[in-house]
């Protein structure tokens, strides 16, 4: 699967020059823990997160934002997001298209996409649905399940 299908696409954003405050207001009324910072070109200049706002000293976003943001685009694979997501020990990632941003990717979504799989034990096909198929759309098997990950010896 590919960021395109499971990103977010109603992306809040906040300017650059806006407040600490503000920022602090923007992420408790949207029960969010992150926002990108946008200058007045609406380019993604970093990223303002609880931890910036209650951890950094500065009165602006531009103070006490995240510099230097890693983003992917709608055609990187959801491995490799999870991936960056787990070695650079962070919780969100924009998604850009030509520099312009198209959506957020978050661990909420990675862990959004794991709960809707669905494989058939009889043909292997993979289903994506909030409730559990009754049957498979490829085969008609009656016991399509939770996916799960193979584990690797030792684990």
């Amino acid at each position: 699967m590919k960021v395109v299908d499971v990103m977010t696409t109603n992306v809040i954003t906040i300017p650059i020059h806006q407040t600490k405050q503000q920022a602090a207001r923007l992420l408790s009324q949207h029960h969010i823990s992150g926002l990108p910072v946008v200058n007045d070109e609406q380019l993604v200049v970093g990223i303002v997160t609880e931890y910036d706002v209650i951890s950094k000293e500065g009165q602006t976003v531009d103070e006490i934002m995240t510099r230097g943001v890693i983003s992917v685009t709608p055609d990187t694979d959801l491995d490799q997001v999870s991936h960056l997501l787990v070695h650079e020990r962070i919780k969100r990632l924009p998604v850009l298209d030509r520099g312009k941003l198209v959506g957020i990717v978050s661990r909420a979504d990675l862990v959004r996409e794991v709960a809707m799989r669905w494989v058939c034990p009889v043909c292997g096909e993979m289903v994506h649905s909030e409730q559990q198929p009754e049957r498979c759309p490829r085969c008609g098997a009656h016991q399509v399940a939770a996916s799960f990950e193979q584990q690797s010896p030792g684990s």
